[in-house]
């Protein structure tokens, strides 16, 4: 497919998907709307990296000084959490819960029969 100079020009403009993402976060509501929808994503479906993407976007729309707060308020040591939000570790699933709960969100999974 070839684009046209007005679409080149759109595209150019157009912002990335990281920055738009960030800008989004800002919305508390949106955060927590989006966190929850990837939870329940990953319940169903069992893809946990996407799960821990999300948070990695929340920690970082955050700003500055997140990194270190959140470690602290989770319990989690600060280069394991930086590792865990480079992509080097997953993380398990209790500690991806006291990540939620480091951010502020109380997680409460209940069991359904198939």
């Amino acid at each position: 497919m070839t684009l046209t100079n007005k679409q080149k020009e759109w595209l150019d403009k157009a912002p990335s998907f990281d920055d738009d993402m960030m800008e989004r976060l800002q919305d508390p509501e949106f955060e927590a709307g989006w966190l929850e929808l990837t939870l329940q994503e990953f319940l169903e479906d069992g893809d946990f990296n996407t799960f821990i993407r999300c948070l990695t976007y929340v920690v970082k729309a955050r700003g500055h000084g997140e990194i270190s707060r959140l470690a602290k308020a989770s319990s989690i040591d600060r280069s394991n959490l930086s590792e865990i939000l480079n992509g080097k570790v997953t993380p398990r699933i209790d500690t991806a819960i006291k990540l939620i709960r480091g951010l502020g969100y109380e997680c409460d999974i209940k069991l359904k029969t198939a």
